[in-house]
């Protein structure tokens, strides 16, 4: 009877090793599958980031639930962000904020520690002039910090949307 427990018992510890394993392979692909989407969107400076929470310079952090986010087609970005600080000089009503489409005038790419990809975008509108910090890790995950020359620097942290086309 006790033979009978053990090797029961030692089947179904094979077996959940077996299925760990497999698991783990899966995920190891997947990661450098979205890696490579990662990249390649990089490359292409073909990208959306949608932000999940920001950060302003005062108060606390909040989530982001309405679909805001940063995007950058070539040579242009796409900026929907909420806003939440100090603007020293802006249009009657608030203006634009950083909601706005505008050529980039400035791209720079460079490699950081452990994968990471920090850019940074420089552009302008009518409003304002902004240099946009964005920090793209392999995982697809992504900080942006806004600064500009009217309004207090603001922050927000996001995921990477890759279309499944790539």
């Amino acid at each position: 009877m006790k033979r009978v427990i053990y090797l029961m018992v030692g089947l179904v510890m094979t077996a959940w090793m077996l299925v760990g394993c497999a698991s783990t392979e899966g995920l190891a692909s997947r990661a450098a599958e979205k890696k490579r989407k990662v990249l390649a969107a990089l490359d292409a400076q073909d990208y959306k980031i949608e932000v999940q929470m920001m950060y302003p310079p005062r108060g606390m952090a909040r989530n982001v639930t309405y679909g805001y986010s940063l995007e950058v087609r070539n040579d242009s970005l796409i900026s929907y962000l909420p806003y939440f600080g100090r603007a020293y000089d802006v249009p009657y009503g608030g203006g634009k904020g950083l909601n706005f489409s505008a050529r980039i005038t400035s791209y720079q790419e460079y490699a950081g520690k452990k994968g990471q990809h920090k850019i940074e975008i420089g552009t302008e509108n009518e409003e304002d002039k902004y240099l946009y910090y964005v920090e793209v890790f392999e995982n697809g995950n992504a900080t942006i910090d806004v600064m500009a020359q009217k309004r207090e620097r603001i922050s927000y942290s996001g995921v990477m949307s890759i279309p499944p086309s790539r």
